[in-house]
């Protein structure tokens, strides 16, 4: 890409025009960012930002992105999480350059830094344990105390760091730290640590290593071995930048260019909990179906309850790229879960709570009625439905003493069933207990064909399923998973609130209806607008004998970000 066509390229938020100012001046002749996940659960819709940023920007400079797994902490993480991470960017619609274990590719390498570190004196190893090294480092206003062991002499952290290495040390008995300043208005800079010993078995190099680097050191390393020109990641880090800088200058000598690392605020949400270590205390407790539980705002969550990766990138693009932190109500994000659902979904009428009506004067067996698949497609499907005499609407759209402007069935009232006949009300039949068995109704023939019905009008048009074409379908209706007045569910936690206390009772409702048999074909994934109701998704538990439907969001919301 040449100066010119940088140039009349359009930024559209403060980490372009960023990266655009490096091409300008020099600073790079390309763009590579990197997607550095730590597969230690499922990314939920916060990543989602991070990884579109990575992407984007790259894209929009002719670069390119990694997917790099940064599997450095063996107890936490997961093969089966790195494996989907893969599978979700795919879904997302993004390629990665390359796909990086970080364990398998620079391990090896990061264990030779580090040597190089000590050599230079810049590095020494530890004998403080945990509990100490936060004790001796001070506050915001007092300094740090520096290490006993920090002027240990370099040849025998050598070869401590070595010992280390080869399993001669316990669990947190020794530490490998960088040597800068304990007195460092920056508290990351006071001499962190940068390798623990660690004994456990890692998913992808099993027991070759029992000391592993710190992310506040690993990131840095990667991203200069990898060639990142643009290390972009969420605001906390901004306080780690100063420590980057350090990692970077005092391990490499002579670099061409150096990695640049830029903040921008991450996507938080009301009323959501995120955080995979929260996630996973749910998954564990049995709380939830697992990682892809469509309560959850994971992405494995958010697509088997239906949602699109379109409205994901449209939700998130409209919450803009900024450096101020501000919690979005996720309410917001049923515009564009709805907006995208109505322009693909299958259009099928499903009955949730269903009421019998017997249609009086309708003879012989039933009649095929021809149904829109999707108003919104350029060109026009339909599929087969009937009518005939049992038919099945819901209760709601009938009512023995209707409220003002009430537009459906009533005694003696007159409503259009969709695609099909006028259907009046003539009688109510009730059962043994005294409740309402079915309905008696007579239908108007000619108003199918459009002919004029002797000034007869119906009220509304309601959506129904004859018996014939029934096919039992489960239905499953979500609250929100935790407790509305609970802004923050993962503080709490983190402020010792139990599950209990933050979860909301019930927050999952299965329900069975009545639905078109045509529904029999639908695959998991499919979506569906259930006329009048809302938009579903057929759910990985469906099997040939059970149809297992999740609802996505409804039909209507008050929240348009175009006003």
């Amino acid at each position: 890409m040449n100066k010119t066509e940088i140039e009349n390229i359009e930024t559209s938020n403060f980490i372009e025009e960023e990266v655009k100012k490096d091409l300008l001046n020099g600073v790079y002749n390309h763009v590579l960012t990197r997607c550095p996940p730590e597969p230690s659960g499922y990314w939920h819709i916060g990543h989602c930002k991070a990884w579109f940023i990575d992407f984007e920007t790259a894209k929009k400079f002719g670069g390119k992105t990694n997917l790099r797994m940064d599997d450095t902490n063996p107890t936490k993480e997961d093969g089966d999480f790195a494996s989907n991470y893969v599978d979700e960017l795919k879904w997302l619609g993004y390629t990665p350059q390359k796909v990086i274990y970080s364990s398998e590719e620079y391990f090896d390498k990061m264990f030779e830094l580090a040597k190089g570190l000590i050599e230079k004196g810049k590095a020494y190893v530890c004998e403080l344990s945990a509990e100490k090294i936060r004790e001796t480092r001070g506050d915001l206003k007092t300094p740090g105390k520096e290490s006993p062991f920090r002027n240990r002499p370099i040849e025998e952290s050598l070869k401590m760091f070595e010992d280390m290495k080869n399993g001669k040390f316990k669990d947190g008995e020794v530490t490998l730290r960088a040597k800068i300043d304990m007195s460092h208005p920056n508290m990351n800079m006071r001499d962190p640590v940068i390798y623990r010993v660690l004994h456990a078995t890692h998913y992808k190099t099993g027991d070759k290593w029992c000391i592993y680097p710190m992310y506040d050191f690993a990131h840095p390393i990667e991203d200069v071995l990898e060639g990142v020109t643009h290390s972009l990641c969420t605001i906390e880090f901004e306080d780690h930048r100063p420590l980057y800088n350090w990692f970077v200058d005092n391990c490499f000598d002579h670099l061409s260019y150096k990695p640049r690392q830029i903040e921008f605020a991450a996507l938080k949400f009301e009323n959501v909990l995120i955080g995979k270590r929260y996630m996973k205390m749910l998954v564990n407790n049995k709380k939830v179906l697992g990682w892809d539980d469509p309560r959850f705002y994971t992405i494995a969550g958010m697509r088997r309850r239906g949602i699109t990766a379109e409205a994901i990138k449209n939700f998130v693009n409209s919450a803009g790229v900024t450096k101020a932190v501000s919690i979005i109500p996720i309410s917001a994000f049923d515009y564009y879960i709805r907006d995208d659902l109505n322009k693909i979904a299958t259009r099928a009428m499903v009955v949730l709570d269903p009421l019998k009506v017997v249609i009086t004067n309708y003879e012989g067996e039933t009649e095929d009625i021809e149904i829109e698949n999707n108003p919104n497609e350029e060109e026009k499907t339909f599929h087969t439905s009937k009518f005939g005499k049992e038919i099945f609407i819901e209760q709601e759209d009938f009512s023995l003493t209707p409220p003002p402007k009430y537009n459906r069935l009533v005694v003696g009232g007159y409503v259009r069933l969709k695609n099909a006949y006028i259907i009046k009300c003539n009688n109510v039949v009730y059962d043994e207990n005294g409740q309402i068995d079915h309905l008696e109704c007579e239908y108007i023939k000619e108003s199918k064909s459009g002919q004029d019905t002797s000034g007869i009008k119906a009220k509304g048009t309601i959506h129904f399923v004859e018996k014939s074409n029934i096919v039992p379908v489960v239905v499953r209706e979500f609250k929100n998973l935790t407790k509305l007045d609970i802004l923050e569910p993962s503080k709490a936690l983190e402020n010792g609130a139990s599950l209990e206390e933050i979860l909301e009772p019930d927050s999952m409702k299965e329900t069975t209806a009545y639905a078109e048999k045509f529904l029999l074909s639908a695959k998991p994934e499919q979506k569906f607008q259930f006329m009048r109701k809302g938009f579903y998704c057929v759910d990985k538990d469906s099997t040939q004998d059970k149809l297992v439907f999740n609802k996505t969001t409804g039909l209507k919301d008050s929240f348009n970000p175009k006003n």
